[in-house]
């Protein structure tokens, strides 16, 4: 099960559309707090591909053992929300 901390903080990052902010740089923290934690690396990766540094968010979504699956932002956050609430 996912920390729910987690889970909140990419949650949140759906109120800021999907850009850099308070909400991006707290779960950006929180991840990065978490280094070397899959799920933790997922949100890392997440936030960086919000961010556009694209390179980084490959090495974050390689780190957790996993890929980008959608190309939309959304549709990923989804898809990561769902797997992180699983």
């Amino acid at each position: 099960m996912t920390d729910a901390v987690l889970l909140d903080a990419v949650k949140l990052l759906a109120d800021d559309k999907f850009t850099t902010g308070p909400n991006w740089e707290a779960c950006h923290d929180l991840c990065q707090a978490h280094e070397g934690e899959p799920d933790y690396d997922l949100g890392h990766a997440l936030v960086h591909l919000i961010e556009g540094d694209i390179s980084n968010a490959r090495y974050w979504y390689r780190r957790a053992g996993q890929e980008q699956v959608e190309q939309d932002i959304g549709a990923e956050w989804t898809r990561i929300i769902s797997y992180l609430d699983n």
